[in-house]
């Protein structure tokens, strides 16, 4: 699954339905709106492996999230070329991006499509799935052309996809009548069966759904179950006392309330102790459907 969730801290109960519903494999999640006040906690989602990338300190908007299933044991990976927006992991042979290109100079600077180059083409190498808004509207993707009067940026990123053989498999508009929301792939047989669904919440973007034919391995599933009656109660009523509420709990209700219950989370994980359960099962191999 592929979304501009535009602040998914707003939206975060509605995304975890439709996570819940959908049951991707493979998230990809566009202006989280994220930002160093934001607990990993309050992004968590169950059975799932995240990444983050928030916008620079001091800059609202922007930043980018993906999300892996546990099972399939990602791995973070690093591009050399530094670009602002973007984070990767490694399944297994298989390199997974997420991007988001600003079109707002003033804060990514000038050289933003310059370094969003040198990525796309350090990873062309790779067998590279790359999920993302690259805010380009004046592209026909089924031509790899783009409109008369079109920025230079525009038509340099059309050449550098098929300078690096990446096949772009979104035909149908994401934003109004605009295919901002891309999904590129350096195999043309690796995306299949993408289809654009409603937007989140307020987004003005339509996420999007679609099947990885990835063969991967798939081990035995593994929960974590906590200990309640072995707490460390004492060191989490310490803690508490210790918190300064009044910066806490600032702003709208909602907002407070989510500020608590992820603290009462990150405690709990820190002053509980866990036990692994194994589901018994055998070693398969299937595709990464509906992610």
């Amino acid at each position: 699954m592929s979304l501009n969730a535009r602040s998914i801290i707003n939206k975060i109960d509605l995304f975890k339905i439709c996570v819940y519903d959908l049951q991707p494999d493979i998230i990809g999640v566009t202006e989280s709106w994220a930002s160093d006040s934001i607990f990993d906690s309050e992004l968590h989602i169950d059975g799932y492996h995240y990444f983050r990338c928030d916008r620079s300190s001091g800059n609202r908007g922007g930043g980018v999230l993906l999300y892996v299933k546990e099972v399939l044991k990602p791995t973070e990976f690093h591009t050399s070329n530094k670009y602002g927006e973007h984070v990767w992991c490694s399944i297994g042979d298989l390199l997974v991006g997420v991007c988001y290109r600003s079109s707002n100079l003033t804060i990514v600077g000038h050289d933003n499509e310059t370094n969003l180059k040198k990525v796309l083409q350090e990873v062309s190498n790779k067998h590279v799935l790359i999920l993302g808004d690259f805010n380009y509207p004046d592209v026909d993707w089924l031509t790899y052309t783009a409109s008369p009067g079109s920025s230079m940026g525009c038509v340099d990123f059309i050449q550098t996809i098929e300078d690096c053989f990446y096949t772009q498999h979104v035909h149908q508009p994401t934003r109004g009548t605009s295919i901002l929301d891309l999904i590129l792939s350096s195999d043309p047989d690796l995306i299949s069966n993408v289809q654009v669904l409603c937007h989140l919440g307020n987004s003005d973007h339509n996420m999007l759904t679609f099947t990885v034919h990835h063969e991967y391995k798939c081990p035995l599933n593994i929960r974590t179950i906590r200990n309640f009656h072995k707490g460390d109660y004492d060191s989490i009523r310490k803690e508490l006392s210790a918190v300064n509420w009044d910066t806490l709990l600032s702003g709208n209700m909602e907002v407070c309330w989510n500020k608590f219950k992820y603290l009462l989370f990150e405690l709990v994980n820190k002053y509980v102790p866990a036990t692994k359960s194994y589901d018994n099962g055998r070693m398969k191999k299937t595709d990464l459907d509906e992610s």
